[in-house]
């Protein structure tokens, strides 16, 4: 019944998602940010590849084809993008990590208009506009006098770029839709982002000489990560779109945040400010707006410019 109901299934990837910011800003406190990446994704390909493994081998004619294909998105979107998020949250709350995160969907439009020139129409940039507005109210903490003298965290800088990075890890899924069956391709790509962390944490343990706390509490956050945050939800969000269809899943990313600071309030003690809830309502509205831009663009038979922005996984 879970299956085949696809708002069951988005509500239910929009709470692991929303727990993944609350759990990353919990471990990155004991485990440095690399080697956490490297750790939730050893987790994830250790489970996946009994299950896909040998549907994998029998495409690497087409894996080895496409190889800067796979390299591009295992760097920025599997690599990349969380490992930046778990460095965000170690100087940014995770609730601030988690509202900017709601603004991809925007990032992700200007990027595919901008890399691989798909028109966007013009209705469209208000909502735009108003979303980079809620992204930069809520850097600034709702403080016009930071943000003219750019004195931001330096969390949410660093989840700016995170942002980028899953921009155009969705630029190139687009470019990559059809190639590969969905499930294998994950594999692979979770493979060859490895083969970039493992070295790189190797690297950051001998530099930092860190103290890893392997304590229980610390195993069932990695365990949290690498499992639900990496494989349930992904597979549930992806179910639920064949279901749905990306369009009227759009709007439960929205949801993410709103997780988020439930989590984070609940267990770390963090507290949402008004100016939380201000740049929250700027960056929904735009991201409607947008997406409504869109879909007349859709409607009028014009070539369809961030769709993909829609399905993405945290």
């Amino acid at each position: 019944m879970i299956r085949n109901s696809p708002y069951v299934l988005l509500v239910m990837a929009a709470c692991i998602w929303g727990g993944n910011f609350v759990a990353g800003k919990a471990l990155v406190t004991h485990i440095p940010p690399l080697t956490l990446a490297t750790v939730r994704w050893c987790i994830a390909f250790l489970c996946l590849l009994p299950f896909l493994g040998k549907e994998a081998w029998s495409l690497r004619a087409e894996f080895r084809r496409h190889w800067k294909m796979i390299v591009f998105l295992s760097a920025t979107g599997v690599a990349g993008f969380n490992t930046l998020t778990y460095v965000a949250v170690q100087f940014t709350s995770s609730i601030n990590a988690s509202l900017m995160n709601s603004a991809t969907p925007i990032m992700v439009v200007m990027l595919t208009w901008l890399m691989i020139k798909e028109k966007i129409a013009w209705s469209a940039f208000p909502g735009v506009l108003i979303s980079m507005a809620g992204v930069c109210w809520i850097i600034g903490r709702g403080s016009l006098e930071a943000l003219t003298a750019l004195s931001f965290n330096k969390g949410d800088l660093y989840m700016l770029l995170a942002i980028f990075m899953w921009s155009l890890y969705s630029v190139g899924m687009k470019r990559a839709a059809g190639l590969f069956p969905a499930t294998p391709f994950l594999l692979v790509q979770v493979a060859a982002a490895l083969l970039l962390l493992i070295p790189l944490s190797a690297v950051e343990l001998v530099t930092l000489s860190p103290e890893i706390d392997w304590s229980p509490s610390s195993i069932v956050g990695l365990l949290y990560i690498g499992l639900f945050a990496s494989i349930v939800a992904f597979l549930s969000w992806n179910r639920a779109i064949e279901l749905a269809g990306p369009q009227r899943c759009a709007g439960f990313l929205n949801l993410i945040p709103l997780f988020s600071a439930i989590f984070a309030t609940a267990f770390t003690g963090e507290s949402i400010h008004l100016y939380h809830l201000l740049g929250t309502v700027l960056i929904v509205t735009g991201v409607y707006l947008t997406n409504r831009a869109i879909k007349h663009q859709q409607i009028r038979g014009r070539p369809k410019v961030g769709e993909y922005a829609m399905t993405k996984n945290p």
